[in-house]
């Protein structure tokens, strides 16, 4: 008998029909083997068609009502079953549901064990699992991870809870792990040195293709056939960040000019709040976070025409100081973080590169981008610096000290570049899309609403916000989720960013 945990005890009132009395009364003639209780609750359905499922009777009421064939009842308590699904009763739910041929919650409870499988591959449960089993769920392109680690480990497990009898499936299981997605620190310390793996030269091959593929730069990766697992996220629920925006141009000056006002907007309690003011007015400014301080580099400044200043803003002290002067005036600069650093790349009419080092105080030349452009917009992922320079791309390993031009192009017009999730996201005023860097390959994503010049960030999802739609401001919020591939809108903003510095802050951010 299972043992299902539930959150309460539920009476369903059912409407007993004379073919599940007749069922019932022949079914009573001929089964002996059957629980006395479970049928003396049956008999009380018909004499007053009510009957009340708990965790104590539901798995045996369902078998019971499968093998008479009484068809309301089996379906009651499949609603019962899915209603009370949880990571601890999913797995025994799952076979219970083969083993009554209930199709309905059989799908039900494998989509939950793919989407919880985080939170699942270390249970015993799933150790006992028979072979076809653990096949069917590690196959499963919905298959929801946070690593390919833990599919190795899923498959390791497994095997080793019985090993004499488990080896000889080792081979077929290894074969659909994705292990080019596995971490380079994991495939080197701990699959390249598992003993069960060494005994057998087959494996040899696949870690050399993996670690092979690992190697390979970035621009020079084969694309990966077939799909790529869903990466596991939180959920969007979740929305406990902040959004920065500083500075800009003044709100209905058609002079343009540029103010150096600072809003932050709590996005999990929807409410804009203002900080302290920057020393200088920027617009076209770059905007970034590092090591829990905010920097607004470059931009705009009125009569000073484009700068070469730079300043951080100190949450503790609440108050923003000039930094080092970077060496080149730049206005909308591509800027992004590295390895403890600050990359501000090219910029109107400037190829240039320099990096920041917070703790030096300085700017330093570092390579120039192979082109200069009117839209310059760079993201960090995977230890490389992803570089967009109007409708051409290009990708800096800093290891190497060299840009790499990557052979697709995209469209040309407005856009913003934000990277999540082991992606690039690419959203343009004609078209959206991802690159999954892990297999080099894009994938089309659906367009945002009609609007231009917004801005766009990232956290856990893809947040635009701003610019003009019609030729009016554009106030509505639209966030991408990754997980359901599609866009709604989330809110409504009381201020709109023009021409600002815009960043997220994750978590908690002290406002008073």
């Amino acid at each position: 008998m299972y043992n299902l945990s539930t959150m309460e005890t539920t009476a369903v009132t059912l409407n007993l029909s004379q073919d599940d009395r007749l069922k019932l009364s022949v079914s009573q003639a001929v089964c002996e083997d059957v629980n006395i209780n479970v049928v003396e609750t049956l008999v009380e359905y018909v004499y007053t068609g009510t009957i009340t499922l708990t965790e104590d009777n539901v798995e045996e009421l369902l078998i019971t009502s499968d093998l008479f064939q009484i068809d309301w009842v089996k379906k009651e308590c499949e609603n019962f079953l899915e209603s009370i699904m949880n990571s601890s009763n999913c797995f025994q739910i799952w076979r219970l549901a083969d083993m009554t041929s209930c199709k309905s919650l059989r799908d039900v409870a494998h989509k939950y064990i793919l989407g919880h499988f985080d939170d699942l591959f270390e249970s015993e449960e799933l150790l006992l699992l028979r072979f076809k089993e653990i096949k069917e769920l590690i196959t499963d392109d919905h298959l929801s991870v946070r690593s390919e680690d833990n599919v190795y480990k899923t498959v390791l497990n497994w095997v080793k809870y019985d090993q004499n009898n488990r080896k000889v499936h080792l081979v077929e299981l290894m074969s659909y792990i994705r292990l080019h997605l596995i971490s380079p620190p994991f495939l080197r310390n701990n699959v390249s040195t598992e003993p069960l793996l060494k005994e057998d030269p087959k494996y040899d091959k696949l870690l050399l293709d993996a670690a092979f593929y690992q190697l390979t730069p970035v621009n020079e990766r084969k694309c990966v056939p077939g799909r790529v697992r869903i990466k596991k996220i939180p959920e969007c629920c979740n929305e406990n960040f902040h959004v920065f925006l500083l500075g800009g141009n003044e709100p209905d000056d058609c002079l343009h000019r540029q103010h150096n006002r600072c809003k932050v907007y709590d996005f999990s309690r929807r409410k804009l709040v203002s900080i302290a003011n920057m020393n200088s007015r920027r617009s076209s400014n770059s905007a970034i976070a590092l090591n829990g301080f905010i920097y607004s580099v470059g931009g705009k400044g009125g009569l000073e025409g484009t700068l070469e200043t730079a300043e951080r803003y100190d949450p503790f002290n609440k108050r923003w100081n000039y930094i080092a002067s970077m060496m080149n005036p730049r206005k909308n600069t591509a800027i992004c973080t590295h390895n403890h650093s600050i990359y501000a790349i090219g910029g109107t009419g400037s190829r240039s590169v320099e990096k920041y080092s917070p703790a030096l105080n300085i700017w330093e030349w570092s390579v120039d981008v192979h082109k200069y452009g009117d839209q310059c917009h760079a993201a960090a992922l995977a230890d490389n610096i992803y570089c967009f320079v109007d409708n051409s791309r290009f990708c800096f390993d800093p290891r190497e000290g060299r840009w790499h031009k990557l052979n697709d192009t995209t469209d040309e017009g407005y856009f913003k570049l934000v990277s999540c999730v082991d992606a690039l996201f690419y959203i343009g005023e004609r078209e959206c899309k991802f690159l999954d860097i892990r297999v080099n390959r894009w994938e089309s994503m659906p367009p945002i609403s009609k609007r231009e010049g917004f801005s766009a960030v990232a956290h856990n999802n893809i947040y635009v916000l701003g610019g003009t739609k019609d030729n009016k401001d554009e106030t509505n919020v639209e966030r991408y989720n990754i997980r359901n591939n599609e866009w709604t809108i989330v809110d409504s903003m009381e201020i709109v960013p023009r021409s600002g510095g815009i960043l997220v802050i994750d978590g908690c951010f002290n406002l008073n």
